[in-house]
């Protein structure tokens, strides 16, 4: 209900520097992939780094003043901007997802596959029709289920999306 709040999932809680340009990240330890990996700050360095180095143009645009993403320790991470970014920036960056570093040190993240990247939310990729129609599946070990924010929240066991080419189709 508050358009300039966010409500964190990884983040425990956050830290502003008084110049608004550090924002230090107090992550939760409960925090997991769905392979059972921890997630970590790390994790989330790598993250925010590979986004603004390769990154879709709108992940790199919110990234542009981004000077430092640095894992200060296993559950804390910061974030230093130049102080020539938005108020919203850290707003929009905070929302980004985080992907696991062992993974796409394995798998390069500007490759082209099908196969599913290591996730943390909610829900899996379940069953792909390239162009089509892409699934998805609750998870049921999700680490965040019962974060007060979540409550309520992701009650269907499959979500479904279908695409179609044809407008008239489509409607």
């Amino acid at each position: 209900d508050e358009p300039d709040s966010i409500y964190g999932l990884v983040a425990k809680t956050v830290t502003v520097s008084e110049d608004r340009n550090s924002f230090e990240f107090a992550l939760r330890p409960e925090a997991r992939f769905h392979d059972g990996s921890q997630l970590t700050a790390h994790d989330a360095a790598f993250t925010y780094l590979l986004f603004k180095e390769k990154g879709y143009p709108d992940l790199q645009l919110a990234l542009t003043e981004l000077s430092e993403a640095v894992a200060v320790e296993d559950h804390t991470l910061r974030l230093t901007f130049s102080g020539k970014q938005s108020d919203r920036t850290i707003l929009n960056a905070a929302t980004f997802p985080i992907l696991s570093k062992a993974y796409f040190e394995k798998v390069p993240f500007d490759s082209s596959r099908l196969e599913q990247p290591l996730a943390s939310g909610p829900y899996k990729v379940g069953r792909i029709s390239p162009g089509r129609t892409i699934e998805y599946e609750r998870f049921g070990e999700y680490w965040g289920r019962d974060l007060p924010v979540n409550l309520g929240m992701y009650n269907f066991d499959r979500l479904r999306i279908e695409f179609y080419g044809d407008r008239q189709a489509a409607i």
